[in-house]
């Protein structure tokens, strides 16, 4: 289980998942599970795609989603640990 320390965390990657039209996304939290070495590149590549997209959003409407981000980041590094996928975070994150 993703073990979740906020409660927008899931909605605030449920929302991109769906701006990004990522079905798979959707999948991996509504299981809220990772069951594969190829959801796991794909959920770390998402993340720094979603970090992205909201630094050009927070510039255009003028808010900030650092904080939310800073707590989705801890909550996936330490799910990734738990489940056996820290290298594919690791070699995802040095890729970006």
């Amino acid at each position: 289980m993703i073990p979740y320390s906020h409660a927008d965390e899931k909605n605030t990657i449920l929302a991109y998942a769906e701006l990004f039209k990522d079905k798979t996304i959707q999948k991996i939290i509504e299981k809220d599970s990772i069951q594969s070495n190829e959801e796991a590149i794909h959920l770390a590549n998402f993340f720094w795609d979603m970090a992205r997209e909201s630094n050009k959003l927070d510039k255009e409407k003028n808010i900030n989603s650092e904080f939310i981000l800073e707590k989705v980041i801890n909550t996936l590094m330490a799910y990734y640990r738990a489940s056996g996928y820290e290298q594919q975070w690791v070699e995802v994150a040095e890729k970006q």
